[in-house]
């Protein structure tokens, strides 16, 4: 291989693990951002089943009345 080839090799080493660096960091993020989206959609899942309950207290309720 003639310098300038390794030169070109070693620029595209550089610059492919540049790009994983940032996907890596995307990926991060990602996977934060995923984890406290899960966690909201698991509030407002028991917050709902929290109004469900109570609807159907009050259905009982208005049943037995």
């Amino acid at each position: 291989m003639s310098q300038f080839e390794i030169a070109h090799f070693e620029d595209r080493v550089e610059a492919l693990i540049e790009a994983y660096r940032a996907l890596l960091r995307d990926y991060e993020e990602l996977k934060t951002s995923y984890e406290q989206e899960q966690a909201r959609n698991r509030e407002t899942r028991e917050r709902l089943n929290g109004v469900i309950e109570r609807i159907r207290a009050l259905e009982a309720e208005a049943d037995n009345a």
